[in-house]
């Protein structure tokens, strides 16, 4: 089974159990022969994808109770996943949705970890910076170290703020950044693949 996570940049396939990340024209370029079940969260992309007969759109067998009509694909999918927790997707934005006992409970939305870094260096180029671990236990002493911990500190505060003591899963290509600021996260980029994997074994039991 081939399934496929079209993102705003790039595709992300778990192919027999094995994940890729691609440019979505090579992975249409690979895998257009094969059977695919996908996700599409890019405009860009839909008339390409829906124009292959074996590539099936999964977006209306994401099922997920308490939801709202304009929450992406890709959301529903990871939440999808487990039953309930707190998940975060640290891709392009962060987004961060709160599931209990298999019902969603609502969630946001935060840019993503390259946007905090356009947005210093905006303002200026003695921010541009990279991005680094930082303790968020003392206050930093350092343009470097103040800059990381201005990204990182409200983005770990609001997620604590909303966890109730309910388990923590991560994915997307900055997970494991986020990740390291919590002592018993589950950081899993199969997460969307496993929440399509439900939506599917629920469509055919």
């Amino acid at each position: 089974m081939i399934l496929l996570d079209v993102g705003n940049t790039r595709a992300h396939l778990s192919v027999d159990g094995v994940v890729e990340h691609l440019p979505v024209d090579e992975a249409i370029a690979r895998y257009h022969a094969r059977h695919v079940h996908y996700i599409n969260v890019n405009p860009h992309h839909a008339d390409a994808l829906s124009a292959i007969a074996s590539w099936h759109d999964l977006d209306g067998d994401l099922h997920l109770p308490g939801d709202y009509p304009t929450m992406g694909v890709d959301r529903r999918a990871v939440c999808l996943a487990h039953a309930e927790g707190i998940f975060i997707d640290a891709g392009s934005a962060i987004t961060v949705d709160k599931v209990i006992k298999g019902r969603y409970q609502g969630g946001f939305i935060l840019p993503g970890l390259a946007a905090y870094r356009r947005m210093y260096t905006a303002i200026s180029p003695v921010l541009d910076v990279p991005l680094e671990p930082v303790t968020l236990d003392a206050l930093p002493t350092t343009t470097q170290d103040g800059v990381n911990f201005g990204t990182m500190a409200p983005i770990i505060a609001i997620i604590n703020t909303i966890r109730d003591n309910l388990p923590l899963y991560i994915t997307g290509g900055d997970g494991q950044t986020i990740a390291r600021y919590f002592d018993d996260a589950t950081h899993d980029e199969t997460l969307v693949f496993q929440g399509m994997q439900n939506a599917l074994k629920r469509k055919n039991p």
